[in-house]
């Protein structure tokens, strides 16, 4: 299969590949196919996650773990269940990210990370119930600090 990606040109792709979003996310319910696309090959730091049902409508992803290696999303019952989750190992956790001209305003969002059972391509949008984490945190913050 083929699509036009928003930051990639004409790529082709396998169905295995798609993730199905379950209700969609966040003020984009009615998508909910999509296609994650590494900006670099072989390493999940950045992903483009391109609508394919929308060819304009793509997000970039980063890995939080990555900028924030004390990042713990704690998930409930409901949700692993929704996601036919059976092992931790089965997860990948992603962040949407909003990258702008100037890095200092650049913004990731730890509140709602999209969840990725990474055995059925199924995934979810969770709200975490965390008050530490918001919707908007600075990148800027996460800099040099994952080292000490």
């Amino acid at each position: 299969m083929n699509i036009h990606a928003k930051y990639f040109g004409d790529i082709s792709y396998d169905k295995d590949e798609i993730v199905h979003i379950e209700n969609g996310l966040i003020g984009f319910e009615s998508y909910t196919e999509y296609l994650p696309i590494p900006f670099q090959e072989d390493d999940d730091f950045m992903l483009s996650l391109q609508s394919l049902e929308n060819e304009e409508l793509s997000f970039v992803l980063m890995n939080p773990f990555k900028i924030y290696p004390g990042y713990s999303p704690a998930l409930t019952d409901a949700d692993r269940k929704s996601l036919d989750i059976s092992s931790d190992k089965d997860i990948s956790y992603y962040v949407i990210s909003v990258i702008r001209d100037m890095p200092e305003d650049c913004t990731v969002n730890l509140k709602a990370p999209l969840v990725v059972n990474v055995k059925t391509q199924k995934a979810r949008q969770i709200i975490l119930d965390q008050p530490e984490y918001a919707f908007r945190h600075h990148l800027a913050d996460f800099i040099g600090k994952e080292e000490g």
